[in-house]
């Protein structure tokens, strides 16, 4: 593949959504592309505002966190499993409110304790803190909303 061809499907592939520097590299190798074209491109793509890794930091952390419902501390290992700049990981993980975050973890947690049954047995509440840790919640973020949930 020509590098003009590896740049445009490379613009294509950014411009469907927000794309990291390490997953665009990663996609242009199984593309064909040598270490020093996809160097290039990666620049190129990067002056073209087709990647940006704070963009992409940001929008990762609020799509996971408030969308899905995912803890920080599973945000936080994806985004490093990207090898972003810890800086923009940074950014982006004070992107999401301490309020909107609360808010995020008593919504996931209560439709947890509705599918377990309002049963306040140390087995549910066992189930629905491992169900919390799971999604990425730290066991310190449970136990500040843990009562005010079984309390529904």
């Amino acid at each position: 593949m020509t590098d003009s061809a590896l740049l445009d499907r490379a613009r294509r592939y950014c411009a469907l959504a927000e794309q990291c520097e390490s997953g665009v590299r990663q996609k242009l190798v199984t593309w064909g592309a040598g270490a020093d074209e996809a160097d290039a491109v990666v620049t190129r793509l990067r002056s073209e505002g087709y990647l940006d890794d704070k963009r992409y930091a940001r929008a990762y952390c609020e799509s996971k966190i408030l969308q899905q419902g995912w803890g920080r501390q599973k945000v936080l290992y994806q985004l490093r499993l990207k090898h972003l700049p810890k800086e923009a990981i940074d950014e982006a993980m004070a992107s999401v409110g301490e309020e909107a975050y609360l808010e995020v973890m008593r919504s996931v947690a209560g439709r947890k304790q509705r599918e377990l049954g309002n049963d306040d047995s140390p087995e549910q509440q066992r189930k629905l803190m491992s169900f919390l840790a799971s999604r990425g919640f730290t066991y310190s973020e449970i136990n500040k909303i843990i009562t005010n949930t079984t309390e529904q």
